[in-house]
């Protein structure tokens, strides 16, 4: 059976249908950030949400902002991240080169369950965190 002008239609009205609903969910699990300093003078970012396509973006101008305006190390607490998506490991490998670019390492912290799962199924985890965190 051929599909028609019609019927075309209707699969992209379902399509968009579908990526509203996805689109309200995500809206709904938005990624929190907040940075505080400790007494030795780093600057720790809290994540907690999901580091996925819909707030990747986000995430790394958040980080950018603040190694560009804190002068001494900067860590990133991972604990709350509950979910990690491919766009989201690559925003950690891209906020990591900024870091170094900016002559600073960046060290992530206490990463979840979840985000350890998938960095080290796609080898991240050597790069991206210390040896002891890593193994």
């Amino acid at each position: 059976m051929a599909i028609g002008f019609g019927q075309a239609l209707a699969g992209d009205g379902e399509t968009r249908a579908r990526r509203a609903a996805t689109d309200a969910v995500r809206a709904a699990a938005p990624m929190e950030m907040s940075c505080r300093f400790s007494a030795d003078g780093r600057a720790v970012i809290a994540l907690r949400g999901e580091l996925d396509l819909a707030t990747v973006d986000r995430v790394v101008r958040y980080v950018s902002d603040v190694i560009d305006r804190h002068d001494g190390p900067v860590s990133a607490d991972l604990h709350g991240v509950a979910f990690c998506d491919a766009c989201g490991l690559g925003a950690l490998i891209r906020i990591a080169a900024y870091a170094e670019r900016a002559g600073r390492r960046l060290e992530l912290l206490r990463p979840s369950r979840a985000l350890t799962r998938i960095m080290r199924i796609t080898g991240v985890d050597q790069l991206l965190l210390a040896p002891a965190q890593a193994g």
